[in-house]
């Protein structure tokens, strides 16, 4: 490890036990350090500006005049503590208006053409004139005279070069009292003269040496300042005096306007010296993790914070798997004054690859890649990551709480632990969970299966009714199952198998039919959002939601109307499957319009808006699971379809799940408008879409990163934690786009860590 020293000659400070402060970029004040420093260190003489500004001073050779009341460094202040004596008590050793620069000039031996004249060093016999600045030998009086009067060598006092002029002469003044007690003989008096002429003299030399380097500090401060004051204060009154500034001002967004703001202040700083609220540093986190290449870019062109800054700000906040007590004592002090209607929440939970990889992090010093789950630190290689959110119902917020690294998927028996460690800590904030949202993985289903279990088998002992929902720790809570998961469920079993709806038969092969009619319209399409991608099975997108819902909607099923009636007026026969395939597709267009409803998505005739108390949505909902429960699938293409040798008649998952979900709409609808005195709600605010873009945003950071390792998404995890989760929302995303905030107070976080 490279350790950086003070370049003061006999200081042995490092950057581990001092602060330690580059030389200036400014050449006069790098030039007034230089005066300073070179009599101590006269290698630095030699030494190009490149190099001198890698050179460092510890903090033990500034004066308290050269800090401000937190401790940071004046931007115009210079060391001016070298010696042990100085160090030890804090200010310089000067008599008042001498020069800085000659009290320190230990290795130049003045000339007689210098612009100060030598003192004479009047000395007894067998004293050393060097003994003023002996820095190996502790002294054990300050103001003890090095200058003596003696007759045996005031001959060659004048031969003699002198250690140090200024130390001389101010020993002589603070000694005059014991310089004049001395009795006089004819050889001293016109020695004393002589001393007391120099004294004069030096005096008025100083006096002037002391107006040049206020002169040269002036100037330093100054000369970064372009403009004048009242330049600068008639720019601003101009300004002030455009409406239209002022009046689209405040039409920008907050992270707009401080960049705006971050600009204004640092136009006339230079770089070293520029300071940045928290905010400032969070809003270019952000912009630096979406692409380190274009912050450097940024970072030429605007006054932003620099990288070092920046990790340095990350770095102090420490996020590792599993339940930060940090983050629920946050939420705990956000929701204090909130009412209940704002505390009602959901807990979301999903899970998102990983590449396997081990990273060592030096700074908390432990190695990240390792399977760790429910406090449990194992062995094997995670290439999982499970996160948990919590989301309001009623309220547009969401926040991510805890992450856990597990190898394939977890295990239900892990997942159950889990969630019980959760809850409790949701319920301690005091926020009111209402229900789990997940989508239908197979250890999501066994856990809530078996959670279910154990809930009938406790509620049978009490003698209390089963609603069909999970108690933990005391709380119930109703199972949802991620809407669009659903829908994108039944789309795909509904390509290779026939439905039977209401003892009639409904086939994807009618889709196909009027897709490829369509296709042959040309510009005058009736259906210009379908593509092969929407139908072709062989070119589908089943991973994509948009697509599902777009096949599974009103002109859809109106288009199948149409083309079975045409048909039946020219032919007087109507298709066997069309009609059914058209009252399914509406179906499924109504069943998910009724649990996405969202502000500005409300139209006419349909259930994509708000639930209220008296909504149609709770009529639909219970005929919708009547419906749901006799509609079967015709198998004919699995292992036991084929090894009977005849069409199998199945349930599909995706059907228990939509049919869970109703039950848990209309169990909190209740709950929500009865005990809560909700007003109304958007079921759209229950379903993972918030964790879907954080997954999204995940990969997003460093541009694209789609399979990030444990290490990478650790710190992205804690960057968007710290940056409120403000990520571009890509258009091909698999979800909408959330606008949501966060419960962290992030300045009230970095205050307290302080």
């Amino acid at each position: 490890m490279v350790y950086k020293k003070c370049c003061v000659g006999g200081c042995n400070t490092t950057h581990e036990t001092h602060r330690l402060f580059s030389f200036p970029r400014n050449d006069n004040l790098r030039n007034l350090w230089m005066s300073f420093i070179v009599p101590t260190n006269p290698q630095l003489i030699a030494l190009s500006k490149e190099q001198l500004l890698n050179k460092h001073v510890c903090e033990k050779h500034f004066d308290i005049f050269q800090f401000d009341n937190e401790g940071r460094r004046l931007r115009y202040s210079y060391p001016s503590l070298l010696t042990d004596n100085e160090i030890a008590h804090g200010v310089p050793l000067i008599a008042t208006g001498w020069d800085v620069t000659t009290e320190h000039n230990y290795c130049k031996v003045q000339d007689d053409d210098d612009f100060t004249e030598a003192v004479v060093v009047i000395r007894k016999p067998g004293s050393d004139v060097t003994i003023e600045h002996n820095y190996c030998k502790e002294q054990n009086d300050c103001s003890k005279s090095s200058v003596e009067i003696g007759s045996s060598d005031v001959g060659n006092s004048h031969e003699q070069p002198s250690c140090s002029n200024f130390s001389t002469v101010a020993t002589v003044v603070e000694n005059k009292d014991t310089f004049l007690e001395q009795p006089p003989s004819a050889s001293t008096k016109g020695m004393e003269i002589d001393v007391l002429e120099e004294l004069v003299g030096s005096v008025k030399k100083i006096v002037s040496r002391k107006r040049k380097l206020v002169k040269i500090l002036t100037n330093i401060a100054t000369e970064t300042l372009s403009d004048s004051v009242s330049q600068r204060l008639d720019q601003a009154q101009s300004l002030s005096r455009n409406k239209d500034l002022l009046e689209n001002f405040y039409l920008l967004n907050k992270q707009a306007q401080t960049f705006l703001f971050m600009q204004l202040k640092q136009i006339h700083k230079s770089k070293m010296a520029r300071r940045f609220t928290l905010d400032e540093k969070l809003m270019a986190l952000l912009i630096m993790k979406q692409s380190p290449k274009s912050y450097k870019l940024l970072e030429k062109m605007f006054a932003l914070p620099s990288k070092r800054t920046l990790n340095r700000l990350s770095e102090k906040v420490s996020i590792q798997p599993g339940l930060n007590p940090l983050i629920f004592e946050h939420i705990s002090n956000t929701t204090k004054k909130w009412d209940t209607k704002q505390k009602l929440c959901t807990i979301v939970f999903d899970e998102v690859s990983l590449t396997p990889h081990l990273t060592f992090n030096e700074k908390d010093d432990i190695i990240n890649g390792f399977v760790d789950i429910a406090g449990e630190r194992k062995l094997k290689y995670c290439d999982h990551a499970l996160v948990f959110m919590l989301r309001g119902i009623c309220s547009p917020w969401r926040q991510s709480v805890a992450f856990y690294f597990c190898e394939g998927t977890v295990s239900a028996a892990e997942l159950q632990c889990i969630l019980k460690q959760i809850v409790p800590q949701v319920i301690r904030t005091g926020l009111i969970p209402l229900g789990l949202v997940c989508d239908q993985g197979s250890t999501f289903r066994t856990a809530i299966r078996r959670l279910r279990e154990d809930t009938i088998r406790r509620r049978n002992i009490q003698g209390v009714h089963d609603d069909g929902s999970v108690n933990i720790a005391d709380h119930d809570l109703s199972i949802f199952f991620d809407p669009p998961h659903l829908l994108k469920g039944l789309r795909n079993n509904f390509l290779n198998k026939d439905i039977i709806w209401e003892e009639k038969t409904a086939s994807w092969k009618d889709i196909e039919f009027i897709f490829d009619l369509d296709s042959k319209l040309g510009h005058t399409r009736a259906l210009p959002k379908l593509t092969a991608h929407h139908v072709d099975r062989q070119k589908i997108k089943k991973m994509k939601v948009s697509v599902a819902a777009q096949v599974f909607s009103a002109r859809t099923a109106a288009m199948l109307k149409y083309t079975n009636a045409l048909n039946y007026f020219h032919t007087a026969n109507s298709d066997a499957t069309m009609a059914t395939t058209a009252e399914v597709v509406e179906f499924f267009d109504t069943l998910f319009d009724s649990v996405n409803g969202y502000p500005g998505g409300v139209q006419r005739g349909k259930l994509r808006r708000a639930v209220k108390q008296n909504s149609q949505h709770h009529t639909f909902w219970i005929e919708a699971i009547n419906k749901i429960k006799k509609m079967v699938f015709v198998d004919t293409s699995s292992k036991h379809a084929t090894k009977a040798g005849k069409p199998r008649l199945v349930r599909v998952p995706s059907q228990q799940g939509w049919i869970t979900t109703l039950e848990s709409f209309i169990r909190v609808s209740k709950l929500l408008f009865e005990q809560y005195n909700v007003e109304y709600y958007y079921p759209r605010n229950i379903n993972q879409d918030p964790l879907e873009n954080f997954f999204g945003r995940i990969r997003a950071i460093n541009y694209r990163n789609v399979n990030p390792d444990a290490n990478t998404f650790i710190y992205a995890f804690k960057s968007l934690m710290l940056s409120n989760m403000l990520s571009p929302h890509s258009k091909f995303s698999n979800c909408e786009e959330d606008n949501g905030e966060t419960l962290l107070n992030v300045s009230l976080l970095f205050k307290n860590l302080h």
